[in-house]
């Protein structure tokens, strides 16, 4: 199969996915015999969680990477409740049936910083970059790793930034904003020093063509620093660092000229010790 098909046929399987979770229907999906899924680290039964809740897909994109038989979204869902939640989905395709399944859901209370109204499709992600610019699946991967041990090491210059890069987390943009700037990019590295493990690692999904990682980790925070003279107590960020828990994200970047250009990450809570479920 071509690389053209093999792309459009792990589109139509996400496609496929969301249509039998809004219609509460997993019988509709090709399923491998040997089948393992997941929902925000737990073993997920087909049909129970977000099947269960699931009623409109508000906004979605799509990312696959043919080389890897891996496919993933994310989005904003409205379920039963009428309350919007961030959805991230993860399949990996073998012999035309669904072998894995990950899902990450992010709902109002789950994290400080939650906002499924302001999560944009932005133009960056789609960009196709010139083939004398693009680089193999190796060094992508490196370099969005870079911003994992920086944050493990509380080291902003070991991150390969690119000087105008934007992070968003849940929706909410936490670079060059006023209220989280100081807690933000590379300078603000030195305030996540509350967080003492990035572990996990995973990238699943890389497209050379347009410059994209997509990365799963696990944040371990045990919540044992807590002041920071430049935070004022019951802020967000005075909040995220005096609650013991981990933190389960999928983030995607997006890469130019070998440095970080976007962040876009998703995240939930989860308690101490919490994992993925898939190392």
């Amino acid at each position: 199969m071509s690389n053209t098909n093999h792309r459009k046929t792990l589109l139509l399987c996400i496609n496929d996915y969301l249509e039998a979770l809004v219609a509460h229907d997993p019988t509709r999906l090709r399923l491998s015999k040997n089948i393992k899924a997941t929902e925000n680290g737990l073993p997920m039964i087909l049909g129970e969680g977000l099947w269960q809740t699931a009623r409109t897909i508000v906004l979605r994109k799509s990312f696959v990477d043919p080389s890897r038989n891996q496919a993933g979204f994310w989005g904003v869902i409205e379920e039963k409740n009428h309350e919007k939640a961030i959805f991230i989905l993860r399949l990996k395709i073998e012999d035309n049936t669904l072998s894995e399944i990950e899902t990450l859901v992010s709902r109002k209370g789950c994290h400080p910083m939650f906002s499924p109204d302001t999560v944009t499709l932005k133009p960056c992600w789609d960009e196709v970059l010139p083939e004398s610019e693009r680089l193999p699946r190796e060094d992508l991967i490196r370099i969005a790793d870079s911003y994992f041990e920086g944050i493990e090491q509380t080291d902003g210059s070991v991150v390969l930034f690119h000087p105008d890069c934007q992070r968003y987390e849940n929706g909410m943009k936490t670079t060059n904003s006023p209220e989280l700037l100081k807690f933000s990019g590379p300078a603000g590295l030195y305030r996540m020093d509350y967080i003492k493990k990035v572990r996990e690692r995973r990238y699943p999904i890389v497209d050379e063509n347009r410059g994209l990682v997509w990365g799963i980790v696990v944040f371990d925070i045990p919540g044992t620093i807590v002041a920071d003279d430049a935070l004022p107590e019951g802020s967000v960020q005075h909040s995220l660092r005096a609650l013991p828990r981990c933190l389960l994200l999928h983030e995607l970047f997006k890469i130019e000229d070998g440095l970080i250009r976007e962040i876009e990450a998703f995240m939930t809570n989860g308690p101490v010790n919490a994992s993925h479920g898939w190392n």
